[in-house]
């Protein structure tokens, strides 16, 4: 009987990490690849040092960015508020900031998070034990950007430039860096006069009233309604289990047509296949987070629209499927993430305690970053439930905040982490859920976005107090904090700018404004439509695009369909990545884009997955490629048909017993020591 107990309570503990990891791995995103150094200092930012920095009882040094090309005295600061990572990665994907300064005279600034890149304010010590990583906590940050905002209007200060003291600061952010921003309003309103906080899950907490289920009910809305069938993504993953569980599938899984797995990690068992699961499901999840409509590359290598071109390989009609059918589907999709460029040496390594994470870049010294903040204040609560919530399967089990604890337990145990660390309501505390008490702020979602259900609804909208909430239809991640290009869709140009109405730049124009008396009030966006043009940053080219004519609600849609047959072959068509850099150079990508209102799939429910609350899921890191590579048309997809026979997959089949460890025994520590900076801000 002991041996039974101990054996479900190290398969709680596993799933427990495995869970954790898994959201840790969607927050902490982009960037990390696009360096070989991911602290790469751009050339037309300039490093400065904040010394003496206040760690509670004495002081540390604070790495800041800044440009100061088009400032003039009296001209606003723009100040970006550092999240989980090297402050450098944020500055080369948050173009707006610098599209906007020439208009307003406005220095920018970028001041990284404390325990990220290179402010570490115990050196390689920082995370070496619960007394110094302690100090890491949101609240801690924003009075670190308090003090460093006061010392720079600060006569004969340190950095030997001093800001007129009635400068007005705005603060931009996107992710955490959103959610920073939006708080350092809330809690600094005499130093920060507004901010624009993009695509920022400011109640994803405790008792903030958003399903755990959110995310992955969006992603999977998005796949939908770019005309995926829905039963071919919510079999799948049974059909996984289904060849893995017999001779013959897995032979099948480890040599078919479609991807080529790593020698290291065959397929032997279901375990295996849970694995192969996990592995394709963050292929899917990442796609639609960064759905935009140009070749991007900060997780992998991507066209524009990638979710519109996976779905080209997940659309055909019907149930009858056989199990390789739906695995060649989804896998084929898979594959638009992981091997766009066709590299034919590529393999799917899919168990991530042997080769690391595949899907996004390496770590940083930070690794522990983003795990401590959510084992100590930023606590999400974040799981499929399948079904009809989304294409996953159920994993939410009884009470999934005791799986965070677990995980907790897991990267922390070593250091004495207990309960006591834990922090539940710490946002519900520090900031609130509640809007009543706010003013000044730019609240953006992105329609497409998973991580738009943990933010607030446009109903929250209060122009008297000057709080503005705007759901963008075809757009992802923040995409409107990135660099202005022609393939924006004209809801995220007209959010930012609408001619004779006040959209998010006259906001801005009224908060520097010290006679501006009135709140703008915003207008409706129009009707989605997406440009069917060459693809390219639009640099300095204010209102970038933006007429009246944008104003009509009957604007005309030019969206295109990209329809692709269900493959064999594992190569997708290549195309290059485009700058993501404000600086980047032009590219091009075609319009591939579905209609928002895309057909729904056969099946609207997902099956019951054959699963337990001990299935193992692969484990990810994270950040990604910002290549700046110049971009072409993408060339069309056309593959061959993969084979199919006639057979109906069942909505669930017999469940089997999931092992409760991985083949290569599933250790905790390196599965979680790989979490690590979550470079979640703007992309």
């Amino acid at each position: 009987m002991q041996k039974i107990f101990a054996v479900l309570f190290l398969a709680l503990f596993a799933v427990s990490a495995v869970e954790s990891s898994r959201r840790s791995r969607l927050f902490q995103k982009y960037f990390k690849k696009f360096y070989k150094n991911y602290d790469f200092i751009p050339e037309n930012i300039e490093v400065r040092w904040y010394k003496g920095m206040r760690l509670d009882h004495f002081t540390y040094s604070c790495r800041i960015m800044w440009n100061n090309t088009y400032y003039q005295p009296g001209g606003p600061i723009f100040f970006y508020t550092g999240n989980e990572g090297a402050v450098s990665t944020f500055e080369v994907a948050t173009g707006m900031m610098f599209d906007l300064a020439p208009m307003f005279n406005a220095s920018i600034i970028f001041a990284e998070h404390r325990f990220y890149g290179a402010t570490q304010p115990f050196g390689n010590q920082s995370y070496a034990n619960l007394a110094n990583v302690g100090y890491l906590t949101s609240e801690q940050a924003l009075a670190d950007y308090a003090e460093l905002l006061t010392e720079l209007k600060r006569d004969n200060n340190q950095f030997g430039k001093t800001f007129h003291r009635d400068s007005q600061v705005i603060s931009f952010g996107g992710s955490y860096g959103g959610m920073l921003s939006a708080w350092f309003r809330q809690k600094y309103p005499h130093i920060v006069k507004g901010a624009w906080a993009g695509s920022a899950p400011l109640i994803y907490m405790h008792d903030g009233g958003v399903d755990p289920g959110a995310f992955d009910n969006i992603t999977s809305r998005t796949y939908v309604e770019n005309g995926c069938n829905r039963f071919i993504l919510a079999n799948a993953w049974n059909a996984v289990l289904n060849l893995s569980s017999t001779d013959s599938g897995r032979a099948w899984l480890n040599n078919n047509p479609v991807f080529k797995l790593d020698p290291r990690t065959p397929i032997n068992n279901q375990t295996d296949g849970w694995n192969l699961n996990a592995y394709m499901r963050e292929a899917i999840e990442y796609m639609a987070m960064v759905d935009y409509p140009y070749p991007t590359g900060f997780l992998e290598p991507l066209p524009g629209w990638p979710v519109t071109v996976a779905c080209g390989y997940m659309n055909a009609t019907g149930e009858s499927f056989s199990d390789q059918d739906l695995v060649t589907a989804v896998a084929n999709a898979a594959n638009v993430y992981y091997n766009y460029n066709q590299n034919a040496n590529f393999t799917w390594c899919i168990d991530f305690n042997i080769c690391g994470d595949q899907g996004t870049g390496g770590l940083g010294d930070d690794a522990l970053g983003w795990p401590w903040q959510e084992c100590s204040e930023i606590i999400m609560a974040m799981c499929a439930s399948g079904g009809a919530n989304d294409v996953f399967w159920s994993e939410c089990g009884d009470n999934i905040y005791d799986t965070l604890k677990q995980g907790c337990v897991s990267i922390f145990g070593s250091m004495k982490w207990t309960t006591a660390n834990w922090n539940i309501d710490a946002v519900k505390t520090l900031y609130g859920y509640d809007l009543s008490g706010s003013s000044n702020l730019i609240l953006t979602q992105g329609h497409l976005d998973p991580w738009s259900g943990g933010g607030y609804k446009v109903d929250q909208t209060n122009t008297a107090r000057g709080i503005y909430v705007m759901e963008i239809p075809g757009s992802a991640h923040h995409l409107d904090l990135r660099q202005p290009n022609t393939c924006d869709p004209n809801t995220v140009v007209n959010a930012r700018y609408q001619n004779s109405n006040f959209q998010i730049v006259q906001i801005l124009k009224c908060w520097v404004d010290v006679n501006c008396n009135t709140n703008p009030t915003i207008s409706p966006l129009p009707t989605l439509s997406i440009p069917n043009v060459e693809c390219k940053d639009r640099i300095g080219e204010y209102p970038w695009g933006q007429t009246d004519a944008l104003k009509s609600s009957t604007a005309p849609n030019v969206k295109t369909t990209v329809t692709v047959p269900i493959a064999t072959s594992s190569a997708v068509p290549a195309v290059p990545t485009s700058s993501e850099a404000h600086m980047a150079t032009s590219s091009a990508a075609p319009a591939v884009r579905t209609s928002s209102v895309a057909p729904v799939a056969t099946s609207s429910v997902a099956p019951a997955i054959q699963t337990s609350s001990i299935a193992p899921i692969a484990g990810s890191s994270s950040q990604s490629p910002e290549s700046h590579s110049s971009t072409s048309n993408s060339p069309t997809n056309t593959t061959s048909s993969g084979s199919s026979t006639a057979s109906t997959l069942p909505p669930s089949s017999t469940p089997t017993n999931p092992p409760t460890t991985t083949s290569s025994g599933f250790s905790i520590f390196s599965f979680f020591s790989t979490i690590f900076v979550l470079l979640c801000t703007i992309i």
